[in-house]
């Protein structure tokens, strides 16, 4: 008799403990991004080759397909310490299931007059 009304005990008093609401949360849309090019920046390196800015990357796109994710990065490279050329990466990369492609690859010298709009000092 005991173990009945224990069994029975148990399961009701674990289904009024339990919440009724769910403990998930949105994560903020900038820390996403974050983890995400935290993610890509070993695929970013084997792309561009050099290193680049690191903290000014961004995700110009990022596109659903039915069973991939295509997402498109820029980052803004450097010769030496620093130094000018500058160059502007964007890197397209395919993300699926647990493997990153790179798909396609843009690059383009920035010119003096667009160093602000890069925040390069």
């Amino acid at each position: 008799m005991k173990k009945k009304l224990i069994s029975t005990i148990i399961p009701v008093f674990l289904f009024f403990l339990s919440p009724f609401y769910s403990i998930a949360t949105d994560l903020p849309e900038e820390l996403l991004e974050k983890e995400l090019i935290h993610l890509l920046r070993g695929p970013i390196l084997s792309v561009v080759g050099v290193d680049w800015f690191r903290g000014n990357e961004k995700i110009l796109a990022i596109e659903q397909d039915t069973n991939s994710l295509n997402v498109k990065v820029q980052v803004v490279t450097f010769q030496g310490p620093h130094n000018p050329p500058y160059l502007e990466e964007i890197v397209t990369f395919n993300i699926k299931e647990n493997r990153i492609k790179p798909v396609d690859y843009f690059n383009r010298i920035i010119p003096e007059s667009e160093w602000n709009d890069f925040n390069i000092p």
